[in-house]
């Protein structure tokens, strides 16, 4: 049976809501307070349909329910720069920010304020409200280009009650994120769920595996068992020493959890299968079990193996067609097994070939960790490409023979296993696949790397407290590399400052032009195959960066920007 949602009563008024970065707490009571005093200032503006992007998961959940309070449209964007503001400014859309000068006849009088926040609450629970609260999400475009989903908070609220349903969590049990709450899956299992259940969260995104440990030990002081909401990309990062403190279980999602992370953890990785079209649709706990369908969803194998779902949470109603193949395991338990993707057979010179195949065949080369095969446009014809993930003894012979004649040896491994035809004819070697913030493969991006490279390869992006981090890699193919000098390429300085400025231009949307630099060092050289930390920080319209590796500070200093003006 599934639980009912838990959203305030007046004796909740003292519990916690969430636990701040410096560990104070947030009561119940004073976010909804604050939730229904920005909700009546949003009344008076103008525009129906406001966008969403806040980096503070308390002040993201009170302009969240306070602009579906005040029945405006939410729109949750994939990013927040120029050129999106600009396209969403056209069409009368606008951020949603907090309302400074509240007026107190607005403001509900402290001695009914409890009184005040029941009353205005028994909106959540009217399904003409909920059915009516419009929340848009985009895809992370990893097939292509980025499209709009239209949820309801009713549906949104339906798949809440599918996740309560399927897990057990201890009634002190509280959620840390290493995700985003701007994507859906993080929305969902760190504010959402606790909300609906009557739990906390902790505030901050946290960007490191020690991260969270040293947060979970603070939680314990105050009697806290957790769950965490992480990703493959940070997963992939952790180590056996790292221990999970008081931790009932992980979760992982947003793309697939590579084979062989769960043993470097000491409590359950659950993964979970789903997409913004779809919402939830499984979740498993081992690398090759079934996965089994969350309790409110509804799936189908058709005669092409192709993996149907239908739910109460879906942004389409009636039967989805996946993406997936998918067969049966046990069909009255709901639990299947995934084949791969159905649009990964593709079709070079009239003959069909499967991409997962491939990679396959390359993953078992013993110089091979990880491999994704894609076609490319190639003086206008399509072409067999791969990005491969090396083993640490292979990246050496790389660097020491050389690319050519490194793909060569691969080649000749491979023309005993692959027909001619799919052998890869280009090859991009990094340290991992990869990946957005959203922790999956951008179809556009990966393409992108086989043409002219300008900029570095950012393979993983995310935030801690105030600062950006982006790991990136220096492939020998970068145009900086070459000319710079002919023997011993190096990555010179303008070209460093030229990619941060680009950066820090994406992360915030409106600075405008770089005016100035103050306090430049360049530390140590940066070489072919090098991968790097950047961290950026802002303070008004100074941007501060770090670049390091795990041994050395390679270059910093601090960026002027002019700011433009709304």
């Amino acid at each position: 049976m599934i639980a009912p949602l838990h959203f305030y009563n007046e004796s909740d008024s003292a519990q916690i809501f969430c636990i701040g970065a410096e560990f104070q707490n947030i009561v119940y009571a004073a976010f909804w307070q604050d939730v229904l005093e920005q909700s009546t200032a949003i009344e008076y503006l103008a525009q129906s349909t406001w966008a969403l992007w806040e980096q503070d998961s308390y002040d993201f959940m009170v302009l969240f329910f306070a602009g579906l309070l005040a029945n405006k449209k939410i729109i949750l964007p994939p990013n927040r720069v120029r050129n999106l503001e600009q396209q969403l400014a056209q069409q009368d859309i606008y951020f949603l920010t907090r309302q400074q000068h509240l007026s107190e006849s607005l403001s509900p009088k402290a001695e009914r304020a409890v009184d005040f926040i029941v009353e205005r609450l028994a909106k959540i629970k009217n399904d003409e409200f909920l059915n009516a609260a419009q929340i848009s999400f985009f895809t992370s475009g990893s097939t292509g280009e980025p499209k709009q989903i239209e949820r309801t908070l009713k549906q949104l609220l339906n798949e809440v009650r599918g996740l309560a349903a399927s897990f057990s969590f201890a009634e002190q049990c509280l959620a840390i994120a290493t995700v985003s709450h701007q994507h859906i899956y993080g929305l969902l299992f760190k504010l959402l769920l606790p909300l609906a259940t009557g739990r906390s969260f902790y505030n901050p995104q946290l960007a490191f595996p020690e991260d969270v440990i040293q947060v979970q030990q603070r939680l314990l002081q105050s009697g806290y068992l957790n769950y965490v909401v992480s990703s493959p990309a940070l997963l992939k990062r952790w180590t056996s020493e790292l221990r999970l403190q008081h931790c009932e279980m992980v979760f992982s999602s947003g793309g697939k959890l590579d084979v062989g992370i769960r043993p470097n953890l000491n409590v359950p990785i659950i993964e979970v299968l789903g997409s913004s079209e779809t919402g939830g649709i499984a979740h498993r706990k081992q690398d090759d079990a079934a996965w089994t369908a969350f309790e409110n969803v509804e799936i189908q194998i058709s005669d092409r193996q192709q993996l149907m779902v239908k739910s109460d949470h879906a942004g389409e109603q009636g039967w989805i067609m996946t993406g997936d193949a998918a067969e049966w395991m046990v069909i009255a338990q709901k639990q299947f097994s995934l084949l791969g993707r159905l649009d990964r057979i593709v079709k070079l010179e009239e003959k069909r070939l499967s991409l997962d195949a491939i990679e396959q065949t390359l993953n078992i080369l013993d110089d091979v960790q990880q491999s994704h095969a894609l076609v490319i446009e190639h003086q206008h014809r399509q072409i067999l490409a791969a990005i491969v993930v090396l083993t640490p003894t292979a990246q050496q012979q790389l660097i020491q023979l050389g690319k050519a004649a490194f793909v060569k040896t691969l080649k000749q491994q491979l023309q005993f296993q692959l027909e001619t035809l799919a052998i890869p004819r280009q090859w991009r070697f990094l340290s991992q696949i990869p990946q957005n913030a959203q922790s999956k493969r951008d179809k556009n991006y990966l393409k992108a790397l086989f043409s002219m490279m300008l900029q570095p390869v950012m393979l993983s992006q995310w935030q801690a407290q105030d600062s950006q981090f982006f790991s990136l890699e220096f492939p020998s193919e970068l145009a900086c590399f070459k000319g710079h000098f002919p023997n011993q390429p190096i990555y010179p300085g303008v070209g460093q400052i030229s990619f941060i400025q680009q950066f820090a231009k994406q992360v915030w949307a409106d600075l405008d032009w770089c005016q100035g630099f103050e306090q430049l060092k360049f530390q140590n050289l940066i070489r072919p195959y090098t991968v790097v930390q950047l961290k950026l920080s802002r303070k008004e319209h100074k941007v501060s960066f770090e670049m390091s590796t795990d041994q050395h500070t390679l270059a910093s200093g601090r960026l002027l920007f002019s700011v433009a003006r709304a």
